[in-house]
């Protein structure tokens, strides 16, 4: 059994705020392996491993392209669902970790690019618009 990971690298110029996908509730969320109950928050410069707690088997993994959800969110002046990406993570048709499905909130401060991939890791990097 291997964990997925998926690395996130904040480029931007202020805080990223990582959570879980509420759709997902039943998933544990962490960040460089330590559980977390609340929106982490990433520096700017910094990056972090995020993860759930489910082990995957080779066979699962394969044919999985909904593996788990996460919302990552620039900085808003407003409690407002805004400035976010909604996404899926898992395997792509060439079999490596990708964002599967993304939905975004407008409007936008930061962008992302995927940037590295491997069968259980894909390296995300967002970056101010």
């Amino acid at each position: 059994m291997d964990a997925s990971i998926v690395v996130c690298i904040n480029a931007t110029s202020k805080n990223l705020k990582i959570d879980g996908d509420p759709n997902w509730d039943d998933q544990e969320v962490r960040i460089d392996g330590d559980i977390i109950k609340s929106i982490y928050s990433l520096q700017p410069g910094e990056s972090v491993g995020v993860s759930v707690k489910n082990e995957w088997t080779e066979e699962e993994a394969k044919k999985n392209h909904n593996m788990m959800g996460f919302m990552f969110s620039g900085e808003n002046d407003n409690d407002e669902n805004q400035n976010t990406f909604q996404t899926t993570i898992g395997r792509n048709r060439e079999g490596l970790m990708s964002i599967t499905d993304i939905d975004s909130f407008k409007p936008m401060t930061i962008k992302y690019h995927v940037i590295a991939r491997t069968k259980w890791l894909v390296v995300v990097q967002f970056e101010d618009v």
